[in-house]
């Protein structure tokens, strides 16, 4: 696919999107009907990320590269999302300090955080397509907590400054161990705790996708 509109500077829209790439993207070269061809790929869950990808991905990529992107469900993987064949993307995305193949050491490219909105766009945009919010009752009602898992331990470092620089001073990081792919690996969770910290986490970051704004609106049916 030929794309010829690519964002001309770093805004909000563009950081959000590159934060759903860190999250859910993927991109390389494959060979294509004997020629190397780039290939992008972005993907959420079949059922929970559904609405967002409809509701919010289609239309920030028509408005960022003027393409009608074709969303389908992949039964097979669970996953919903799309694929487009484009050079052209690739090696936008290249450019912008993203690598390609596997993103063991992938971070946020340092034009994205220069300012404080934009670092809570890219942030928006990773927590949306690979955070979780979990709610854990206890006697004094829900208690939240918010995480990003990440196999790259230079992301999961800066996600943890990054949250602390735009007001979320208790983030916290640890390490774990989990199966990826069939084979084992290290991975990392940046976690924001506690009902002060999810407040000022969706007054900041802002996340879009539906699926943590109603843990948010459970969160607070809790307390009343």
């Amino acid at each position: 696919m030929k794309i010829s509109k690519f964002p001309d500077k770093i805004t909000e829209e563009p950081a959000e999107e590159t934060g759903w790439h860190i999250g859910d993207g993927s991109m390389n070269y494959y060979d294509n009907q004997g020629k190397m061809k780039g290939i992008y790929q972005l993907r959420g869950h079949i059922e929970d990320d559904k609405p967002h990808y409809l509701n919010r991905i289609k239309p920030i990529f028509k408005s960022l590269y003027g393409i009608e992107i074709s969303l389908r469900d992949m039964p097979s993987t669970r996953v919903f999302g799309f694929q487009i064949w484009s050079d052209d993307l690739v090696k936008f995305k290249q450019k912008l300090g993203l690598p390609l193949g596997p993103k063991i050491s992938i971070d946020i490219p340092k034009g994205f955080l220069s300012n404080q909105k934009l670092k809570a766009a890219v942030i928006r945009g990773i927590f949306d397509t690979d955070g979780c919010v979990y709610l854990e009752k206890k006697k004094t009602g829900l208690y939240p907590r918010i995480e990003i898992k990440t196999i790259s331990l230079p992301l999961a470092l800066q996600l943890k400054k990054t949250l602390n620089e735009i007001g979320l001073i208790k983030a916290t990081m640890y390490q774990e161990k989990g199966l990826r792919l069939g084979n084992r690996k290290i991975s990392y969770a940046v976690a924001v705790r506690g009902a002060k910290m999810f407040h000022k986490f969706i007054e900041v970051v802002s996340p879009k996708n539906q699926k943590h704004l109603e843990k948010y609106k459970e969160f607070k049916q809790s307390f009343k």
